[in-house]
């Protein structure tokens, strides 16, 4: 394959990228806070597909100190405070990130650069990742193909509700997260989940036993799931 990094737009700003073949189907995967764009590359190779997909993984364009010589990279600011003290009663349905539209207008001039067909593409993302996956699905008409949402939690609420839905109904989203997650309560998925299915997607859920995390298991569905909804 040809992984590539280029220095465009902000969503090419160090992201990396997978680029195969034009006529491959296409996944968008935005990393979790705290993490980059190398966080999740290797999933690229790690989720079992029949179907032949190019690859994209953006960076967050904000640096999060997270230690002595060790910083990462988010989408946005979060009350980690808040976050932690409210532990498993954590809803964040009425957040509005700072900067979102600054992202959804790039990730708008991204799209057209890169010439990718939404309706071969799933956009995807890991916890804040995920967040800002759901966000810009909502969003733009451009009727991606599906959602895949890995244990995250709705944000955002009233501005999703009140986008045009004929775009996306009958649409599919994978929603994956852990029985004992402790950054984001899986009931925060479970809520999730039925504010899509309201909104008339059909979503295919896969609970597991742990935490914060992508194990195996979620990697094996969210595989089969990209076969049935890209090929």
């Amino acid at each position: 394959f040809n992984a590539k990094m280029s220095t465009m737009n902000l969503f090419d700003k160090d992201a990396v990228e997978v680029f195969e073949d034009e006529k491959y189907a296409n996944v968008i995967l935005f990393h979790g806070y705290g993490a980059d764009a190398q966080d999740l590359y290797p999933l690229s190779r790690m989720i079992p597909t029949k179907v032949k997909c190019n690859w994209f993984f953006p960076q967050g364009p904000l640096s999060i100190p997270l230690g002595a010589h060790w910083v990462g990279k988010a989408w946005w600011p979060i009350p980690i405070d808040r976050y932690q003290e409210a532990g498993s009663t954590l809803d964040t349905s009425v957040e509005v990130p700072k900067g979102i539209e600054k992202l959804r207008t790039e990730f708008q001039k991204w799209l057209n650069m890169k010439g990718l067909d939404p309706k071969r593409t799933l956009i995807s993302g890991f916890s804040q990742g995920g967040m800002l996956a759901q966000d810009l699905f909502f969003t733009f008409p451009q009727n991606f193909s599906a959602l895949g949402l890995l244990s995250t939690n709705l944000i955002n609420k009233a501005y999703l509700k009140a986008q045009p839905t004929e775009n996306i109904k009958g649409k599919h989203a994978f929603i994956s997260h852990g029985h004992s997650d402790p950054v984001l309560p899986i009931a925060g998925s479970k809520a999730l989940d039925t504010f899509l299915i309201e909104a008339g997607l059909k979503t295919k859920t896969c609970h597991f036993s742990g935490g914060h995390e992508i194990p195996p298991m979620v990697l094996t569905q969210l595989g089969q799931f990209m076969d049935q909804v890209l090929d």
